[in-house]
């Protein structure tokens, strides 16, 4: 008698399963545009990571910016004032590019912003 048990309840079992509505297809959502902690106000601003003063070149660094162009020149900022120009001469690796000192003292922690007026 209890093989004629388990046979009905293998149907039961396997009628019900036949009664389930379809699964819902759920649709991917679209990727989503990460969040950076610090999003650059201008899109040139570069930052002095290092400085030589004896061969008169610094180590610029633009990770959340634009890098400028071989032979473009910047203005070095310090606080809300210009102190001096650089002239862009690479290699340029990353986000980082060297660039000659112009005129000026620059600091670790300066600022290298496009020429006015260019």
């Amino acid at each position: 008698m209890q093989p004629a048990w388990i046979l009905l309840g293998g149907l039961l079992l396997l009628t019900g399963c036949q009664n389930l509505p379809p699964p819902e297809v759920i649709e991917p959502t679209p990727p989503v545009r990460p969040v950076r902690l610090q999003e650059p106000m201008d899109g040139g601003v570069g930052r002095v990571m290092s400085v030589n003063a004896r061969l008169r070149f610094v180590l610029l660094d633009y990770s959340l910016n634009t890098l400028p162009k071989i032979g473009d020149v910047v203005e070095l900022w310090r606080e809300d004032q210009v102190i001096g120009e650089l002239k862009v001469t690479g290699p340029i690796r990353n986000t980082t590019v060297l660039a000659d000192v112009v005129s000026g003292e620059p600091q670790v922690g300066d600022l290298a912003r496009p020429k006015r007026g260019s």
